[in-house]
């Protein structure tokens, strides 16, 4: 990928202060930020491009599960924020990573790092 090109990150859900927790992250990662506060459709989501989508709960991510297979087409990285004791069901769900509360700047640019580098997303 072009490194001048800004990269998109999607927040999917209505948690006011992760949202607003996650956008100063990824204003300070010089990514674009795109929100949704309910789950969209393929299109939709689609149409926004990605670089990861950043489910903000397990509850999120499960409600998207029917979107899941109409997304396998982008090479977008799925990440949720969860408890520790929550990372296996999301693993079943999709998840190619998981953001464990408290989410720190430095947990969220290597959840990024490790989701998009080739093999591992």
């Amino acid at each position: 990928m072009h490194p001048n090109i800004q990269q998109t990150i999607l927040l999917v859900g209505n948690d006011q202060a992760l949202h607003y927790l996650l956008g100063r992250f990824v204003e300070e990662s010089k990514c674009t930020l795109a929100v949704l506060p309910v789950i969209a459709s393929a299109k939709e989501i689609t149409d926004i491009n990605p670089k990861s989508i950043i489910f903000l709960s397990r509850e999120h991510l499960v409600a998207a599960q029917t979107l899941m297979t109409e997304l396998t087409s982008l090479e977008s990285s799925i990440i949720v924020c969860s408890a520790v004791a929550d990372e296996s069901m999301a693993r079943e769900l999709g998840a190619d990573h998981c953001l464990f509360h408290p989410i720190t700047y430095d947990s969220f640019r290597k959840a990024l790092e490790i989701t998009n580098t080739p093999g591992n997303a």
